[in-house]
């Protein structure tokens, strides 16, 4: 028999029911792309939270879920701008550092503009310690950005005064939302406002404060700001601090260098003036040491000097105590006439109401010696140049026991100067002068000369001797040599063509005749001419033209 078949029961599903488990699967598909277009969209880095609106009524564990991943990551995000916000910021203000890391005026003015700018800010000022002099330290305002605040128009802040003095005393950041009134106002396009917030840090490093800096805003400054500020002033001080060292260095080396070469100007001034008088100098330098104990050597030394020069002894303070006998017949005194007396019997009443006279004797009594030419008087009123040392001779305790003069007469040489001084004056003034260097450019010429020739001095100073020559002279074969015999030592002399500023030819009876110095060497040439006429016949010697 066939097994019997069982009755299986239909079970009927409602409409209603079907369409509620369709809308279930279309909520869920729905959902489903909404997290996936919210992903990619935080993919992007667009964090659009709107996406998920449209399930924000109902509990989803999968919206609950990308929303908090959302946030996660968005706070990442903007952690992660705050800190490549502050590493660009510190790497922008590293370089500007390092471009103006020698002038605090430009390097206080590229640091504020920059900060303000950077921390969206709205103005800003540096203060820096001025420590000189010792003792008076003070905050100075060395720059500022869209600065207006009255009360520190002077530019300076005592330490322990006010907001900026009190941060540098405490070398703490002091950060305000609460402005004191009257405090500060922001300049805008709508007139004067108090600002939101302030920022003063202090400029330290290693515990040391080097200045504040200060920034007002409209908005309040956050956490990575104040943070990034205060990272920035230990840059800032570390600078300043360098910087100040450079400076302070730099002023010393130059204060080094000016005493240097002031020393050195001196030393040179002195080797020229005791040229003469060196073995003497160097001899009574040597016996000052020895005043208690003199050697036969050093009265031979003394004896030597008395019978070529002329001496006498003062006491410090200028009362004659003795005089040589070349000094008697120099001065046409005798000693009987002049012990006791003061120097200033020798000395014309212009020096003595000069005022200098006094502190001439001062510095002698104080052990200074002096030496040169010096103009002095004869009882009978004559004139006298004499070439003179006057020495302080100190004892052993070195003090200023008496002061000797030695000196030589030098009045004919200096008349002869004086001669020789007028006989040039009159050449100048009776002739046409110029000067060359050895080599031929103008060094300069008296005003006959530039009558004579039509030039200004300023035009032919430092230009060549050619420029008075005519064209086919100085293209010849003995102008190319001329100025090499000059600088050889030859001269030459005779009528000489030459043309005037105009081209204008004129012809002059002159001698070119080289300078010599001391030891020989030939240090330029000058020319001595009158003018003959502007023209000539052109049958004059042939070698005196062509020069």
């Amino acid at each position: 028999m066939p097994p019997m078949k069982k009755n299986i029961p239909l079970r009927l599903i409602k409409h209603s029911t079907l369409q509620k488990a369709k809308n279930s699967l279309h909520e869920k598909d729905e959902l489903i792309k909404t997290a996936i277009t919210f992903i990619n969209s935080v993919e992007n880095g667009n964090f659009d939270f709107s996406i998920l609106e449209s399930f924000s009524n109902q509990k989803h564990d999968l919206t609950d879920s990308l929303s908090k991943m959302g946030k996660k990551i968005n706070d990442i995000n903007e952690q992660e701008k705050k800190r490549n916000w502050a590493i660009e910021g510190l790497a922008k203000f590293g370089e500007i550092l390092r471009q103006n890391n020698d002038d605090l005026s430009s390097l206080s003015d590229s640091i504020i503009k920059n900060l303000v700018k950077y921390t969206n800010a709205n103005q800003g000022g540096l203060f820096i310690l001025n420590n000189e002099p010792e003792g008076d330290q003070y905050l100075e305002l060395t720059a500022c950005y869209a600065y207006n605040r009255k009360k520190h128009l002077d530019k300076k802040i005592a330490l322990g005064q006010g907001l900026n003095g009190q941060v540098f005393l405490e070398k703490k950041t002091t950060y305000l939302t609460r402005i004191p009134k009257n405090y500060i106002n922001i300049t805008s396009g709508l007139g004067d406002a108090p600002p939101r917030a302030i920022l003063i840090v202090p400029l330290k490093i290693n515990d040391t404060v080097y200045g504040t800096v200060e920034l007002a805003s409209f908005n309040l400054f956050e956490p990575h700001h104040i943070e990034f500020v205060e990272k920035l002033g230990e840059s800032i001080a570390s600078t300043i601090s360098s910087l100040k060292v450079t400076l302070q260095t730099k002023k010393l080396l130059q204060e080094n260098q000016q005493k240097a070469s002031m020393v050195q100007a001196q030393e040179e001034e002195l080797r020229q003036n005791f040229e003469e008088m060196q073995a003497t100098q160097e001899a009574l330098s040597r016996k000052n040491i020895e005043l208690e104990n003199f050697s036969a050597e050093s009265r031979c030394i003394l004896g030597a000097i008395d019978s070529t020069m002329a001496t006498i002894e003062f006491t410090p303070t200028g009362e004659i105590v003795s005089a040589n006998e070349n000094f008697l017949k120099t001065m046409k005194y005798s000693l009987s006439e002049i012990k006791g007396k003061h120097h200033r019997i020798f000395v014309s009443k212009d020096v003595l109401e000069s005022g200098l006279y006094e502190k001439f004797w001062k510095r002698l009594a104080s052990g200074n010696p002096f030496n040169g030419i010096y103009k002095r008087l004869n009882s009978k009123g004559e004139v006298v140049w004499l070439n003179a040392i006057y020495n302080p001779i100190l004892d052993a305790d070195g003090s200023v026991i008496k002061v000797i003069k030695f000196a030589n007469n030098i009045t004919e040489q200096q008349n002869l100067i004086a001669e020789r001084k007028g006989i040039l004056e009159g050449i100048d003034h009776a002739m046409a002068t110029i000067e060359f260097t050895t080599n031929g450019e103008i060094l300069k010429a008296n005003e006959k000369f530039l009558q004579s020739t039509g030039y200004e001095l300023d035009e032919i100073v430092g230009k060549h001797h050619r420029i008075f020559v005519p064209k086919e002279i100085r293209e010849s074969a003995s102008y190319q040599t001329f100025w090499e015999k000059l600088a050889s030592g030859e001269s030459f002399s005779g009528s000489f063509k030459r043309i005037n500023a105009k081209g204008e030819d004129i012809w002059l009876n002159a001698i070119y005749n080289p300078v010599k110095d001391a030891e020989g060497n030939i240090k330029k040439v000058a020319k001595f001419a009158t003018i003959v006429s502007n023209k000539k016949e052109e049958t004059e010697n042939e070698n005196l033209v062509s020069n």
